[in-house]
Order: C-alpha cells, then structure tokens, then sequence
C-alpha cells in the first residue's frame, strides 16, 4: 500500500510539468508542449527522487548532509540559471546533468572517505 509520501515526488512535479505543457504548446504546439512536460516531469521526479534516497542514507554524517544540501541547492539552482536564458525544460533538463554530476561527486568522495 502506497503513503502519502510516496505520491510527493508526483504531487511536486506534476503542476510544473502542466504549465510547460500548456505553455510551450500554445506557443510551438502539442506535440513539443508534450516533450517539454515530459522533460519537467521527469526532471522533478528523479530530483525528489534521488533528495529522498540520499535523505534515507545519510547516517548521521557530516559528508551526508552535505550531499543531501548540495543535491537540494544546486540542481535548482542551475535550472533557474539556465531557465531564465531559455525555457523550463531546457532548465530542468541542465538541472538534471548538473544534479548527476554532483551526485555522482559525492559518492565517488564518499566512497573514498568511507569504503561505501
């Protein structure tokens, strides 16, 4: 059975990803206003997603907090930068590239300090 807390990461990327779909697709059509939605969609998803795996495996470290704070800012954070250049999809999109490459950062870090 599922918890509220489950349907979170659904209920947080579902409004953006309908306002990228209504406004890309009056602007350039359907069919790209989908696209679009769909790349917010899942942007937001895989953001709460890997937030909430991080949250469940910080133990009590110093080095988790940090990578759950620098998962929490910094993709946000290059979204914003590049949204306002571009669109939000575009943004999610930088978003996701940049919140792979920090994760991916931290744990190569985390696994040197801590052999996990």
């Amino acid at each position: 059975m599922r918890t509220l807390i489950d349907f979170i990461t659904w209920m947080l990327a579902l409004p953006p990803a309908l306002w990228e779909l209504a406004n890309v697709g009056r602007r350039y059509g359907w069919t790209l206003g989908v696209c679009a939605g769909s790349i917010v969609f899942g942007g937001i998803f895989l953001w709460v997603i890997a937030l909430q795996w991080v949250a469940e495996g910080i133990q009590h470290s110093a080095f988790g907090v940090v990578q759950a704070l620098l998962l929490l800012v910094v993709p946000p954070a290059a979204t914003v930068f590049i949204a306002k250049m571009t669109g939000l999809a575009a943004g999610v999109f930088a978003g996701i590239a940049v919140g792979f490459c920090v994760f991916v950062m931290t744990a190569v870090i985390g696994i040197g300090l801590y052999g996990e």
